[in-house]
């Protein structure tokens, strides 16, 4: 069981991930946007695993995810997109080193379990995504 903080500015996406987060036994706190998850961070604590959206409003999920790795260089983010590797301009891939790892949408349960359970057991900060 793992502390998570899913963040996505799409009420429907952070719906079915607290679902599929629940249902596998773990704690959910949310945020809409990056802004937001920079706030309830510094309220309740650094969660185990970060599950952050690309494209929000306020804050995006890099410069988010930029933040976050200066304050806390272990934590662990999964970036969630649509667009990584096809309608790209290659800003995602030169900021990659991020990421634990990504969540592609539209995504399976078996996609987001997967990723968490490579996050939570990871012992590198970031997975290699050169065959993304």
């Amino acid at each position: 069981m793992a502390d998570i903080l899913v963040v996505d500015d799409d009420i429907l996406v952070r719906n079915v991930l607290r679902q599929i987060l629940l249902l596998n036994r773990h704690n959910v706190l949310e945020a809409a946007d990056g802004q937001d998850a920079l706030d309830l961070i510094n309220i309740n604590g650094l969660p185990d695993l970060v599950l952050m959206d690309h494209q929000m409003p306020r804050l995006t999920g890099i410069e988010c995810a930029k933040r976050l790795r200066t304050l806390y260089p272990h934590l662990k983010i999964v970036l969630i997109t649509g667009s990584f590797g096809i309608n790209d301009d290659g800003y995602l891939a030169t900021n990659k080193y991020l990421f634990t790892d990504v969540l592609l949408k539209p995504f399976q349960i078996k996609d987001v379990v997967g990723a968490v359970d490579y996050a939570m057991n990871s012992r590198t900060e970031t997975k290699s995504m050169s065959a993304a």
